[in-house]
């Protein structure tokens, strides 16, 4: 967490419920959480990059700090119908570890 993180990309094309759990520990690390979607990234068979696509952040009802040394966070994704999602930390101070857990269902 001593940098800016992108998570992995995952494809949501039928799922319209996502959250994500964020757990981080360090030495205060400081920054913010936020997700983007896109429609029109697409991967290769084999799972490489076809087209890195364009990305938007969505709004998010509540904010998504980071802060303390160490924490566990939570953001509820209802209804989105983008192709594919990814997290993304932006960092302001400090550094630590986070791991991030996606899950996604029909509603």
């Amino acid at each position: 967490m001593s940098t800016d993180i992108v998570s992995d990309i995952t494809i949501i094309q039928k799922l319209s419920l996502i959250s994500y759990t964020i757990v981080w520990n360090g030495a205060s690390p400081v920054g913010a959480m936020s997700v983007e979607v896109s429609n029109d990234y697409s991967q290769n068979a084999d799972g490489s990059v076809k087209n890195a696509g364009n990305w938007v952040t969505l709004p998010l009802d509540a904010s998504a700090p980071v802060a303390g040394n160490s924490d566990v966070g939570f953001i509820d994704i209802d209804l989105n119908g983008g192709y594919a999602i990814r997290l993304r930390y932006t960092q302001v101070s400090g550094t630590g570890t986070m791991q991030a857990t996606v899950a996604g269902k029909v509603s």
